[in-house]
């Protein structure tokens, strides 16, 4: 047996098939660059500006975001005179932006009344002090001998003065002439970066300090603050479900015996009630804002604001038309001969759809539950408008996280909104042979 590979004939026909395949990759690479540039920024560490710069493989990976957004972490603050930091590596940059110091494998040593942040922090090991909770779950402990805890990253709050640095690697960046630092023992690698290896120094000034992967100790320390940050996303999570799945069920609900009626019941106005409602409540923009001012009216006169469970049937209600016609026009596609010999068999209309046409358009019901789902799971405005804060659905949260575009971590919102994205792709995976027929097949005629 020959293997045979067929080439076009014309060699114009093959430039022209050359052509059209790097334009379908081309068409391809700007629709999934957007979902690629999230992905790239997500898995960048917290704080890492959002550049026109796109890395293929990120300096450094990590899933931190994705963990602070699902489960959270703790942070502490701390008031302390004695402490000493023992770090993978940390920064200490003079308040006067005269000098910035780089450290590896360091330890610090300070005397002087200072504030931490300690980011993703748990306590090892405690003397002393009397301890409280707060109602929100914050733990305060006041006037302990000591206290030694582990941190992913560490940060005073301002300049610390009169430290005591051992590394084994110290890289020194300067920006004048005089700095109060003994350079004695680095070499002078280019104009204004030193280095040296295994030194000890003592740094008067101080800065500020940062550090990463470390341990904190303190000594008769006035007071720390424990709280827990992040990790809200799983709350947002499952209003938004528990919202999209009754905005399913209630379109299901609805849309059946409607679109049975509209494809198989003969009444007056049957050929156009469908379609002129449908333009009606989909083309009419205008009048759906007007219709927006005059629902929320009246949901603040029935006193149903702030209530989660008005929103499905609002939803549902307005995805009918649309809905109604797609299943309606699947149904068409199934012969009616099934129906005759069901009622033949003694089988009422409850029946029928139930026994027959329901196992039988399931590809139209999974593309009519698929739509539902998505605009339950997507809408924003009326959840906005009606909702309280406690009650926020995870579109609404993410809209909330743009408020100050100045102090937003871009990198946890890429990550949340890939987070919002999976369940709609999840259910287009599993669905998505149904929903090709769904689509397809209800155009069909026989």
């Amino acid at each position: 047996m020959k293997l045979r590979i067929e080439l076009p004939k014309r060699k114009d026909e093959l430039l022209k098939s050359f052509a059209l395949t790097l334009l379908a990759l081309f068409v391809l690479a700007i629709l999934l660059f957007p979902v690629y540039y999230m992905a790239m920024l997500s898995v960048k560490p917290s704080g890492t500006l959002a550049t026109t710069e796109i890395d293929l493989i990120p300096d450094k990976v990590t899933f931190s975001n994705y963990r602070d957004l699902l489960f959270g972490h703790t942070e502490g603050l701390i008031k302390t005179t004695n402490f000493e930091i023992n770090a993978k590596q940390g920064i200490i940059k003079d308040s006067l932006n005269r000098y910035e110091i780089e450290l590896h494998e360091a330890r610090i040593v300070g005397s002087y009344s200072s504030r931490f942040t300690l980011i993703d922090t748990e306590i090892l090991e405690r003397k002393g002090g009397e301890e409280r909770q707060e109602p929100d779950g914050t733990q305060i402990i006041v006037g302990g001998e000591s206290i030694k805890l582990n941190a992913n990253r560490i940060e005073s709050t301002g300049g610390v003065k009169n430290l005591k640095v051992s590394a084994q690697k110290v890289i020194i960046t300067v920006s004048s002439n005089e700095v109060p630092l003994d350079l004695s023992k680095f070499t002078k690698i280019n104009e204004n970066t030193y280095e040296a290896q295994s030194v000890e120094m003592e740094i008067k000034e101080g800065g500020i300090i940062t550090a990463e992967e470390a341990t904190f100790t303190a000594t008769n320390f006035a007071f720390i603050r424990l709280a827990k940050v992040g990790g809200e996303v799983p709350d947002y999570m499952k209003r938004s479900l528990l919202i999209a799945s009754l905005t399913v069920i209630l379109t299901l609900l609805f849309v059946i015996p409607s679109a049975y009626a509209f494809s198989r019941l003969k009444f007056f106005g049957r050929e156009h009630v469908l379609y002129f409602y449908l333009m009606f409540t989909q083309v009419a923009g205008g009048l759906g804002i007007a219709g927006l001012v005059a629902l929320y009216g009246m949901l603040v006169k029935l006193h149903l604001t702030n209530n989660i469970f008005v929103l499905p049937v609002i939803y549902a209600a307005g995805g009918v038309p649309f809905n109604t016609w797609l299943l309606k026009s699947y149904l068409d596609s199934i012969p009616p001969d099934f129906d005759e010999a069901a009622l033949v068999d003694g089988a009422n209309y409850l029946q029928i759809i139930r026994h027959v046409l329901i196992p039988m358009a399931l590809p139209g019901l999974a593309t009519v539950a698929i739509f539902a789902f998505i605009g339950g799971w997507t809408e924003l405005i009326l959840a906005n408008l009606l909702l309280n804060q406690e009650n926020y659905p995870l579109t609404v949260w993410l809209y909330t996280m743009l408020a100050n575009l100045r102090s937003i971590s871009w990198n946890q919102f890429a990550a949340a909104a890939l987070v919002f994205a999976l369940p709609v792709f999840i259910m287009f995976l599993l669905a998505q042979n149904y929903v090709r027929s769904g689509l397809t097949l209800g155009g069909l005629k026989e």
